[in-house]
């Protein structure tokens, strides 16, 4: 929950995250107008009209570049670039599928199930035919009527370990029938035991004792003087130290408690060895009484709902007040400041299910507004991984918004960086080029007003941001400033390759003008040699490229692409191509899973990952992304597949690798426009499966 200790990483502060309207209380009324444009029958009549977006990825000067590109391409050509945008695009469909992927959570039933199971708390044992069952009173009372009417009136014994013990006086429930029962009323769910031709009769043994049908509500329903437990809210620094007065009280169940967070059950079970009363003293400044009832009944329904929030607690939804609170640099309690103390509580709580709802809280809040503080915060110990890759995802998607935002300069350098090493960052490469550099210019700006405070004139700086040239920079600093940035430019697919920002970036030594060397020193093959088609580097993965993974995927080139495909075909030329198989090269894989952690990682471990690698590996994705035989596609997509796998069973990202070796010969490895196949139409051309853009491409 502290800062890193890192120099360039500012610290998150509450007032870097805007106030949201998103989610509103239930107490606020809203204007007839507000209520037309949330109303879902408008929101559908809304899906018809097909507006489109508000914003564009490329602007038209970017795309029309782009279009006088390809205009004096060939056909092969073209479906070159579209079957290796394709195979980018199954890349992408396995990156959303590993950033969405987080270990499993358990949910109340499975959990309670496990506490009845395991005997984990419990403080009352059921006799039934000389079957002795532990349980929990609480549970017993909350979804039996049965045992909630007549709990006084059954026969109870003392046992030697001081539990109640309850006679199930009824006989002729046979065994099989009564630990299904049992089963029904710790999970709200039939037991595997019970056929569906004995289901009928067995509904009507639980509708004969007054067994619930939902269990989250059975428990909420639970009158609070039933419960055993108590969690006594205090702001003393020591348990003993606390004014009782001041103390905040609430009554809950020990035994849902402890089979939800392994922490509470550790304290539970340490009170009761030591024979005493459940309660519980929390100190509010790690979890704050605000948040007691959400979460409380977050751990009886797996629901988390912020509009619980206490009276005084609630966030106004007025727009007025958020841009007056704006203004005034005031920090109200947001929904999402909400959800991150709720994350953190959670974590120390140890309660997964929490953690995620949270989560999907902060990631659904995501904006151009709050994307670099949610950032900062994920990175900060105690952060959340998911949410890191979201913002990411999210810059990316949203990158030409950035760029035309002052937002752009809070961003972090190591937030830029993590965007632009994605192959996916919707904008056009020379805007990616000129936001850098704009980038590295403020940031140079506000390194000389750092070193040269004016303590003459009693002023914050003796440089005004306003009079400061471009002239004035020193452009050495900047390129030092940019020097991990801007190597992730990829000037090869500036268009058109002699932009007048591109020439800028040359004649200010920005970039090294050497054909031959990249911008880390590194030399490469000259691709633009008199007997290589110059253009070769856009389509053709065999040419050495100074980017290995080639041109971003800009779903506006895949609709122009498909465009200049339908003309050719419609003005009578005879396009046609070469279609490579499909199959070959996913099908001669052979993965290997090597343990770099053998000390955390179990030899089982290890032959479940390598099981769950290779079914997912047998995915009919895998086959389309090595449909153009791009060998970065399939390294790229095997480490998808790898991530995926480690962060389902929640292992350490460095803790397992997964190599691959290809049986397939050279000639698989060519783009297949090289390769003697089979002839196919340019209508089955422009017919490829992008899945990507199958839902972006309908605002073009």
């Amino acid at each position: 929950m502290g800062a890193l200790s890192s120099s360039v990483r500012k610290e998150f502060r509450l007032d870097w995250i805007a106030p949201t309207s998103t989610s509103k209380g239930d107490s606020i009324r809203r204007n007839r107008l507000t209520s037309i444009i949330h109303s879902k029958c408008f929101i559908e009549k809304l899906k018809i009209f097909g507006w489109r977006q508000k914003y564009r990825q490329i602007s038209r000067e970017d795309q029309r570049a782009f279009c006088d590109l390809i205009s004096h391409w060939t056909s092969t050509e073209l479906v070159a670039l579209l079957t290796e945008m394709e195979s980018a695009c199954g890349v992408r469909e396995l990156i959303s599928v590993a950033e969405e992927t987080r270990p499993g959570t358990s949910v109340l039933a499975t959990d309670l199930l496990n506490a009845w199971k395991n005997e984990i708390v419990p403080d009352c044992f059921v006799t039934h035919k000389g079957f002795r069952y532990a349980a929990h009173s609480f549970i017993l009372r909350a979804r039996c009527r049965y045992f909630s009417d007549f709990w006084n009136s059954l026969v109870i014994q003392q046992s030697d370990d001081k539990k109640l013990e309850i006679l199930f006086m009824n006989n002729s429930i046979s065994s099989e029938t009564f630990q299904a029962m049992l089963y029904y009323i710790y999970s709200g769910e039939y037991d595997k035991s019970i056929s569906d031709f004995d289901r009928q009769s067995f509904n009507a043994i639980l509708q004969r004792y007054g067994c619930g049908s939902s269990l989250s509500s059975d428990l909420m329903a639970v009158d609070s003087q039933k419960c055993d437990c108590t969690l006594i809210f205090t702001m003393g620094n020591r348990e003993g130290i606390h004014n009782e007065n001041r103390d905040y009280r609430i009554k809950c169940s020990g035994a849902v408690l402890a089979a939800r967070s392994s922490y509470l059950r550790s304290v539970i079970e340490k009170r009761i060895l030591c024979g005493e009363e459940l309660e519980i003293v929390i100190n509010e400044h790690l979890f704050p009484r605000i948040y007691a009832r959400i979460i409380l009944d977050a751990i009886y329904t797996d629901r988390l709902d912020l509009n619980k929030m206490p009276d005084g607690c609630q966030v106004s939804v007025s727009s007025l007040s958020e841009v007056q609170a704006i203004a005034s640099g005031q920090r109200h309690f947001a929904p999402l400041r909400h959800a991150i103390d709720i994350f953190h509580i959670a974590q120390f709580l140890n309660l997964p299910y929490l953690i995620h709802a949270c989560e999907d809280i902060i990631v659904a809040q995501i904006s151009i507004e709050t994307v670099g503080s949610l950032w900062n915060w994920a990175c900060e110990p105690g952060g959340s991984a998911y949410v890191r890759r979201h913002c990411i995802a999210f810059l990316c998607a949203d990158f030409s918004r950035i760029c035309s935002s002052h937002l752009l300069f809070e961003l972090e350098e190591d937030l830029l960086k993590d965007c632009l090493l994605s192959d996916y960052v919707q904008c056009a490469e020379v805007k990616i080029l000129e936001t850098v550099i704009r980038w590295g210019e403020h940031e140079l700006v506000r390194r000389m007003e750092e070193r040269e405070p004016n303590l003459i004139a009693n002023t914050a700086h003796s440089i005004s941001r306003k009079g400061i040239r471009r002239s004035e920079l020193n452009d050495v600093e900047l390129k030092s400033i940019l020097s991990n940035l801007l190597p992730l430019v990829r000037i090869d697919y500036i268009l058109p390759p002699f932009h007048q920002s591109l020439n800028a970036a040359y004649k200010r030594g920005l970039l090294d003008s050497s054909p031959h060397m990249d911008l880390l020193g590194q030399r490469y093959p000259d691709s633009r040699s008199p007997d290589v088609n110059p253009d070769a580097h856009w389509f053709d993965h065999s040419v050495p490229r100074r980017h290995a993974a080639g041109p971003r995927l800009l779903l506006p080139y895949i609709v122009e692409v498909r465009k200049q495909l339908r003309r050719l075909y419609k003005s009578g030329e005879n396009v046609s191509y070469t279609l490579q198989q499909k199959t070959s090269l996913a099908n001669e894989l052979q993965l290997f899973v090597n343990n770099l952690s053998p000390e955390t990682v179990s030899e089982s471990l290890i032959m479940k990952i390598e099981k769950r690698v290779k079914e997912l590996a047998e995915d009919d994705l895998l086959k389309k992304v090595t449909c153009c035989g791009c060998s970065y596609h399939l390294e790229l997509a095997i480490e998808q597949i790898r991530l995926h796998v480690l962060r389902e069973l929640n292992i350490g990202d460095e803790c397992v690798e997964v190599l691959c070796i290809s049986s397939a010969s050279k000639q698989n490895l060519l783009p297949y426009y090289c390769c003697s196949q089979p002839t196919v139409t340019a209508c089955d051309a422009v017919n490829i499966d992008v899945s990507l853009s199958s839902t972006a491409l309908c605002g073009y």
